[in-house]
């Protein structure tokens, strides 16, 4: 029997799934395309950011709440205004940690990727290591992946993990693309192989498309600075 392990500030009822926000209270945590502006990163961000306590959903939705908190002002305004066509696909990890980042006026984010010619880039095997190292500690991974029919990418959110026996790691993700499904508190799951040895390798399976994909990028929140922070 394998045994699931899930991020700790999740609360689900059998209808509602909630976090603790930064107010203390319980609030909606899953961010529908649809609901908010930009792309799918945008939103899975706003939901990393609600698990993290850093924001309540109705600092998302009541843009009047940004005039008492100046990190919810500068979320709101880097985020859900003025995207410029940020992070279209879902590929610009490393731009969205970066200007997160400035908001928090601290070095909180890190962002990783399999690319060789990109800053922080790690190898697959490592980059596997550091999503269930996160979820270890019980907190989430914002991940991203490469399709391989189609092109293009997605990002979404894994908030628990089951390691099984055929060497697959399989994460149990929040996916801004639908909804969630009746009585349960994931609605996608993407499986990473652990066993090939080629960093862009397509044999990582995205479940609701039923579609072979490549984990290319990661982003994780820290809850304290991980070093002294430099302003852009």
């Amino acid at each position: 029997m394998f045994t699931a392990k899930f991020i700790k500030n999740i609360i689900f009822d059998g209808v509602k799934l909630r976090a603790i926000g930064r107010s203390g209270s319980p609030t909606r945590v899953l961010a529908v395309q649809g609901d908010l502006d930009g792309s799918c990163t945008i939103y899975s961000l706003m939901m990393m950011l609600i698990f993290h306590q850093k924001l309540d959903w109705e600092d998302l939705t009541e843009r009047e709440r940004a005039k008492d908190n100046e990190f919810v002002d500068r979320i709101q305004r880097e985020f859900l205004h003025s995207l410029n066509g940020l992070c279209k696909g879902g590929h610009m990890i490393s731009d969205l940690s970066d200007k997160l980042n400035r908001c928090f006026g601290e070095n909180l984010s890190e962002a990783f990727t399999i690319f060789p010619q990109e800053i922080n880039s790690v190898s697959r095997r490592e980059l596997h290591q550091r999503i269930r190292n996160q979820l270890d500690a019980r907190k989430p991974v914002l991940i991203a992946f490469q399709r391989k029919e189609e092109g293009g990418g997605h990002a979404l959110v894994a908030i628990g993990y089951r390691r099984d026996s055929w060497d697959r790691l399989r994460l149990f993700c929040l996916d801004p693309a639908r909804r969630l499904p009746y009585m349960s508190v994931w609605n996608n799951v993407v499986d990473l192989d652990y066993l090939s040895n080629d960093d862009m390798a397509i044999t990582d399976v995205n479940h609701y498309e039923e579609e072979k994909v490549c984990v290319t990028k990661i982003m994780i929140i820290h809850d304290k600075p991980i070093e002294p922070f430099c302003p852009f």
